[in-house]
């Protein structure tokens, strides 16, 4: 009788038996997960670099104060003009003109800034990159076309906004400094929309109201 040779098989089938289990868990969790994935392919427009714009200016805490100043700084000038006109002076007083030209000035840089801003930033940095990949799973987020790659974790960004056209992933820091913009149109399937706006709720927290769904 070999008791101690017995006792040697038993323990390898059961090693062998636990790394198989082990195998096959881990290879469901990578089959879950790419089960759960959800891939885009698009090309940047000006108005998804536009979107990124808009939402920092909406959401990132140094934006939102820039964003009040300007209006604030206008509505000033403008009431120091009018007061200037009720004191005798006119439009064509250089004084009151300059008041109203720069008050005029910082409300369109406040409306128009993103547009312009947008055509620059593609024009000089996002239309040579052709065509853009996204993967978003349960761990980040995957962007990168044929010249870069670049890996996001959740905490790298905490949340996100929604517009009828993309979804705008925001960085944690004040500043705002990381926006990165997923265009709905870039879906595989219709589905893949309501996917992504799933995997992202579990992950991460909205910001913001959701658009309206179409019916």
């Amino acid at each position: 009788m070999n008791t101690g040779g017995d006792q040697d098989m038993d323990t390898a089938a059961e090693t062998t038996a636990a790394e198989t289990t082990a195998a096959e868990t881990t290879a469901a969790e990578t089959t879950a997960a790419e089960a759960a994935a959800v891939e885009l392919v698009y090309r940047p427009t000006p108005a998804d670099v536009a979107a990124g714009i808009r939402a920092r200016w909406r959401f990132a805490p140094s934006a939102r104060r820039q964003r009040w100043t300007l209006p604030l700084l206008a509505v000033i000038l403008f009431a120091m003009a009018a007061n200037k006109m009720q004191h005798g002076m006119t439009l064509g007083d250089r004084g009151v003109y300059l008041q109203l030209v720069i008050g005029t000035t910082l409300l369109a840089m406040l409306f128009l800034a993103p547009r312009l801003g947008a055509r620059r930033v593609h024009k000089a940095l996002v239309e040579k990159q052709g065509e853009f990949r996204a993967v978003v799973t349960e761990t980040g987020a995957t962007v990168g076309s044929t010249s870069f790659s670049q890996s996001l974790t959740w905490a790298m960004v905490p949340r996100y906004t929604e517009t009828p056209e993309a979804f705008v992933l925001l960085s944690a820091d004040k500043y705002g400094a990381g926006i990165t913009v997923l265009p709905k149109r870039g879906a595989q399937d219709p589905a893949d929309v309501d996917r992504l706006r799933t995997l992202l709720d579990r992950h991460i927290e909205r910001v913001g109201k959701a658009p309206a769904q179409p019916v």
